[in-house]
């Protein structure tokens, strides 16, 4: 369903780093170009002035328009991929060191994957006994990502945990302390340290140490990188534990970055690795803070859209009724 223009290329070297447009980035672009369109006041003059350089009126009327259309189509896509559910937008970059691959069990690998997006019966069973033997010995490959995308996105959450297991496995990540202390040892590499805060929430979702994984990942959630904290709050969705509940709240009320907002109010309302219970959990939250006026108009957007996932109801912009739903679940 979607891209993901961090995949793997055998022909990039493994510390080599693409510079890309944060989603912050489009957001200010965003911003500036909404001021930029604003209307001028009236001159007497049929020339208007931008910056430096003096345009005429009409052009520079058509150039803002074509410029406000593009970054507005751009950014509209980059959340509207995000919301729908795991953000193929993720880096994905791995252990530095890999052993050669085995291609009876990377054949065997993209085969089970590609059942598992399909959602055939016993697949995910399949892929949970079989990941741990493809340690090692298999990568990523498109094929590969594009399966674990689309199951990650699946409702079944059987299915989402067998994907998450893939990625260790293709991203060489053993499944015990061994790859715990690993992703503990990217971290301190800033060219790893996202796609090491979203594996060490997939490590901990499957078990291993997972009150540790989710310290880790909280202590990134104050760091300077919006993407950094972005990725923190993907790895507590990751994790899904009753306790990464309230901290996920927090950083969609207070994180000053609509990005981190943004992948918070997701992580709780359809993506994530939250039970029905859990995410009622968050929707009680949500339902105090509908009239709150210290709350964005963007927030309160994204509070009624997640709640509109929660419930599988739609009471619009309705605050009264969402209170009158959410009682009527208790």
């Amino acid at each position: 369903m979607f891209s993901d223009p961090f995949g793997p290329d055998s022909s990039v070297p493994h510390s080599s780093t693409e510079i890309k447009p944060t989603d912050e980035d489009v957001v200010r672009a965003l911003f500036e170009i909404e001021k930029a369109t604003s209307k001028p006041p009236e001159l007497d003059s049929s020339i208007t002035v931008v910056g430096n350089q003096p345009l005429r009126s009409r052009s520079t009327s058509w150039l803002r328009r074509v410029m406000f259309i593009l970054m507005f189509t751009t950014l509209a896509a980059t959340f509207g991929q995000q919301w729908l559910g795991f953000s193929s937008r993720k880096p994905i970059y791995g252990p530095a060191t890999r052993s050669p691959v085995n291609s009876t069990r990377q054949a065997d690998a993209e085969r089970l994957l590609g059942q598992l997006a399909a959602s055939k019966s016993g697949a995910g069973d399949e892929v949970l006994a079989h990941s741990a033997e493809w340690t090692g010995n298999t990568h990523r490959s498109p094929k590969a990502d594009q399966s674990i995308l689309t199951a990650l996105n699946l409702p079944d959450m059987h299915s989402r945990e067998a994907a998450l297991a893939a990625e260790l496995a293709l991203d060489a990540v053993p499944q015990n302390e061994a790859g715990l202390s690993l992703l503990k040892e990217a971290l301190g590499d800033p060219g790893q340290r996202v796609w090491a805060l979203w594996m060490l929430g997939a490590l901990g979702n499957r078990g291993v140490d997972p009150e540790h994984t989710v310290k880790i990942l909280e202590s990134y959630l104050a760091d300077p990188d919006v993407n950094v904290r972005a990725s923190a709050v993907n790895g507590l969705s990751l994790a899904g534990t009753d306790e990464t509940v309230l901290p996920m709240l927090d950083r969609f009320r207070n994180d000053p970055s609509p990005v981190v907002q943004e992948r918070a109010a997701c992580g709780l309302a359809q993506s994530g690795m939250y039970t029905r219970e859990q995410r009622m959990t968050a929707a009680a939250s949500m339902v105090g803070w509908l009239d709150d006026s210290l709350l964005t108009p963007q927030q309160r957007v994204w509070s009624f859209q997640a709640l509109r996932d929660i419930s599988g109801q739609d009471h619009g912009t309705d605050s009264a009724a969402w209170r009158v739903w959410y009682e009527s679940t208790r």
